[in-house]
């Protein structure tokens, strides 16, 4: 009897595990469950090596060049990441897409490891042979580069990843998965930001060579992902199927600029990224002239910045493992786009009329939280309905140009107000206000047109010519099928 009552608990936890988990996900086979978890530890390396090095970056850049000149570097980086985006366009026609980690991140991990090697150096890094810290300078260029470098790596390395995944999933599967997905890139988020909070334990230097340590990593689980989940043939010149069609990415230096342009739909993707962007960038400055003033020194400054992003991916992994599967299949796509940009209106009015460094860190903590666990992967189902020459190339121009872009707009309207900080706080929060409208507007008339797309089945980036190729094919091969024995 003990042993039947037992078993009967047991059967009642695991059924209502299971009705947990239909309500929150929906229904998720066996085959999506590994395919979820390989892409969420992949994600977990990718930006938690990002979320380290992030919030390394700015204190070391304060030490080394200058905080004052941290606007000036957001500018410049749009320079360098657009040269770095025509070589990352360049090497997605010649290697293979599963290929992409090994190159890319073996490039990034020797950038790593290098910046760690000069940061212990007496003469070019932190800190002389006595121990003081050396005096900070715009032409000590090891804090540029290291600057650029871990920019560039959040934009194109993590822009990879979403390319990557939306090519392996279909939208039924993306609103199951991309929870749990995201969940795993918090965890590494959270972790990444724990380090950095014990730098004065580990070193900063230290931080930087295991970074380009585990940088590595990646390659390393997308090697054993292709073994569980093999990629699909290369679709040939001669495919006749639309799907084929779809997956194929056309080459040219200046494909994806040119889809850009070509298709309003994906202007508007492009707009939703890049607005928010900019009232991040300056909600974040405003943040961090306030964090400077009170923690003066490098490591208070840095283990400031950490407890930022443990706080922030702490938000995030909650919301990601119990509402964003969730809050996405029941209100649908339009709606939980629209969901975020109402969200901003109502923190940045907080931020105008209560501005505090306090006030400004949980502000920042929960439209950041919310962004990674709700809008990005809101805004990554929008490449459902499009090619994989979107997904790919007009994509990497939307994250890593318009991106930096964005914020390199947002410090130009820091640069203009940051003196003196009240003047920064006022315009800064109102001409938030003002773009957070605008992209209340953009996501609602956004996720209209993918609900008219998803439910005539068009794709984006079909070109009408290339669907006239693929009804004619199709058409020669019925009637070639139905030739007689005789007439063959």
């Amino acid at each position: 009897a003990r042993v039947r009552q037992r078993r009967s608990e047991r059967a009642a936890r695991v059924s209502m595990f299971s009705a947990c988990v239909r309500l929150l996900y929906g229904d998720l086979p066996h085959d999506q469950l590994v395919q979820a978890c390989f892409l969420s530890l992949l994600l977990c390396f990718v930006v938690g090596i990002y979320w380290m090095m992030r919030s390394l970056k700015d204190s070391v850049f304060a030490t080394i060049v200058g905080l004052e000149y941290q606007p000036m570097a957001k500018m410049l980086s749009l320079v360098v990441v657009t040269v770095m985006l025509f070589v990352y366009n360049k090497l997605v026609d010649v290697v293979p897409r599963h290929q992409l980690f090994k190159v890319i991140c073996g490039f990034y991990s020797a950038i790593f490891l290098g910046t760690a090697v000069l940061l212990k150096s007496t003469t070019h890094g932190l800190y002389g042979a006595d121990g003081a810290a050396l005096p900070s300078s715009p032409m000590r260029f090891i804090g540029w580069v290291h600057y650029f470098a871990i920019e560039s790596y959040g934009s194109l390395v993590v822009s990879l990843f979403w390319q990557y995944t939306n090519s392996q999933v279909n939208l039924k599967e993306a609103k199951a998965q991309y929870g749990l997905i995201v969940a795993g890139g918090q965890v590494g988020a959270i972790s990444g930001c724990t380090l950095v909070v014990a730098s004065k334990k580990f070193g900063v230097a230290e931080l930087y060579g295991a970074g380009g340590v585990l940088t590595l990593v990646s390659p390393v689980i997308v090697f054993f992902y292709l073994r569980r989940f093999p990629p699909a043939p290369v679709p040939t010149v001669s495919s006749s199927s639309s799907s084929s069609s779809a997956k194929k990415v056309a080459p040219g230096l200046f494909e994806g600029l040119r889809l850009l342009v070509k298709h309003p739909y994906v202007l508007g993707i492009f707009a939703v990224s890049a607005l928010f962007e900019i009232i991040a960038t300056i909600l974040d400055y405003q943040m961090k002239v306030l964090g400077k003033a009170a923690h003066s020194s490098t490591a208070d400054f840095a283990a400031f910045m950490g407890l930022f992003g443990q706080a922030t991916n702490s938000v995030s992994l909650i919301f990601s493992l119990i509402g964003t599967s969730f809050v996405i299949r029941s209100f649908g796509l339009r709606y939980t786009l629209m969901l975020f940009p109402a969200a901003l209106i109502l923190v940045v009015g907080v931020v105008y009329f209560a501005p505090s460094m306090w006030v400004l860190f949980w502000v920042m903590v929960s439209i950041k939280g919310i962004s990674y666990a709700l809008n990005n992967p809101s805004k990554e189902m929008l490449y459902m309905v499009t090619t994989d020459s979107i997904k790919f190339k007009a994509k990497s121009w939307i994250d890593v140009f318009g991106g930096r872009a964005s914020k390199a707009l947002g410090s130009v309207i820091t640069n203009i107000f940051k003196k003196p900080v009240t003047a920064l706080m006022l315009y800064g929060s109102l001409i938030s206000l003002v773009i957070a409208g605008m992209l209340l507007v953009i996501t609602s008339a956004l996720g209209r047109a993918f609900e008219r797309l998803t439910a005539t089945d068009q794709i984006i980036g079909m070109d009408q010519a290339a669907s006239e190729e693929t009804r004619g094919l199709t058409d020669a091969e019925e009637d070639k099928d139905e030739e007689t024995p005789l007439q063959k």
